[in-house]
């Protein structure tokens, strides 16, 4: 390996941990890795939830002779780092990695790893707000669990978003005006209905944490069919895997755009009403209903019963059943003081006045 030295500040390599910490997440310890490696003239720093990754550029890179990738633990480095103030001295030499500040030295075999290397990144992505996209995504994997995806679907007009879980299904439309501006920008570069993939709730959750520290407006988006990877660009670089998925947007599309409110409901009572519900616990099953004019919130576990109403206009008839916590979960992040209801063929339709985001669940009383 020969011997290497690299200096950095403190504060920079504290602000890459953070990240690195929220990209590989605390369900799988063995993700739990950095990997060096360098690559033109930079060095860098990798970290994985093994779908979602995170490059970060460590410091310019010097030597004429490169050295192996290697991994070592993500929580020691941490742990050592987390207090350190200046900066930090890494060495590399004979397989052992020291880092050095002021008057304390952590020491660290490495594991080489074969390969390593950040792939080309395209010339025109499309540019969203960072804001909206991040809230979008949080609603789309709120109430997911894992072994569920969010399926993305992007075209000249619009990136939508689609879940399910236990009978809710949620579709939501990203704003196109920064997808507009982007194509006069010169930065478009995506075919109608050319890319889609679908990715799994852990990496999701870990996007939303990580995307969280970057302190941009904007983020840029490009998605690569042939690898069905998707390239999120902040102020590092980063790619997250993922399928396609099995199903296309179309039919969730109309019927959502077939939406016509016919009743308004205040989103904060109604979370009020869905919490009050879980009388035996998180996995409390709810009905919602309409009777004369109220909508009926009722959960029974055992010999407990609850019941509440909220007083509506409401002329149309329906009835659903949820896991309260889930839905509560999905209102809480649509972003509006009101929510509209809307019966279309078998489904009721909720939706943020914006109509951009909706939960849909299977009506049990059909007329």
């Amino acid at each position: 390996m020969g011997s290497f030295t690299i200096e950095i500040d403190a504060e920079k390599l504290k602000d890459i941990l953070k990240k690195a910490d929220r990209v590989c997440g605390t369900l799988e310890p063995s993700n739990r890795k950095l990997t060096f490696f360098p690559q033109e003239g930079k060095l860098y720093l990798m970290a994985s939830d093994s779908c979602f990754r995170g490059y970060f550029e460590l410091s310019p890179y010097l030597f004429s002779k490169p050295f192996q990738p290697f991994q070592i633990s993500l929580d020691v480095v941490k742990q050592f780092s987390s207090e350190l103030l200046g900066r930090v001295n890494l060495l590399f030499q004979d397989g052992i990695v020291t880092f050095k500040c002021q008057n304390e030295i952590l020491r660290l075999r490495v594991n080489y790893i074969e390969n390593m290397a950040i792939q080309k990144i395209p010339e025109k992505m499309v540019s969203v707000s960072k804001k909206k996209f991040l809230s979008d995504f949080d609603l789309a994997s709120c109430f997911i669990e894992e072994g569920s995806n969010v399926d993305i679907f992007i075209s000249p007009n619009n990136i939508e978003l689609i879940s399910h879980h236990s009978g809710m299904l949620s579709y939501i439309k990203l704003g196109t005006q920064n997808i507009e501006e982007s194509e006069e920008k010169g930065t478009f570069e995506f075919k109608p209905g050319s890319f889609s993939t679908s990715i799994p709730y852990v990496s999701a959750r870990h996007i939303i944490k990580t995307f969280d520290l970057e302190e941009i407006e904007e983020i840029k988006i490009h998605f690569d069919e042939l690898d069905q990877k998707m390239y999120i660009l902040g102020n590092d670089i980063f790619t997250v895997c993922g399928d396609k998925p099995t199903e296309t947007p179309e039919k969730i599309r109309n019927l959502c755009n077939r939406f016509q409110m016919q009743v308004k409901i205040n989103a904060a009572q109604l979370q009020k009403l869905l919490r009050r519900s879980l009388i035996s616990g998180r996995f409390s099953d709810t009905q919602l209903y309409t009777r004369n004019g109220e909508l009926v919130v009722v959960s029974q576990y055992g010999g407990i019963a609850y019941k509440g109403g909220i007083n509506t206009e409401i002329n149309v008839n329906f009835s659903i059943k949820i896991k309260a916590h889930l839905l509560r979960s999905a209102l809480n992040r649509m972003g509006s003081q009101n929510v509209l209801i809307s019966i279309v063929e078998d489904f009721v339709l909720f939706s943020s006045p914006s109509l951009t985001r909706f939960l849909i669940l299977r009506n049990e009383r059909v007329e």
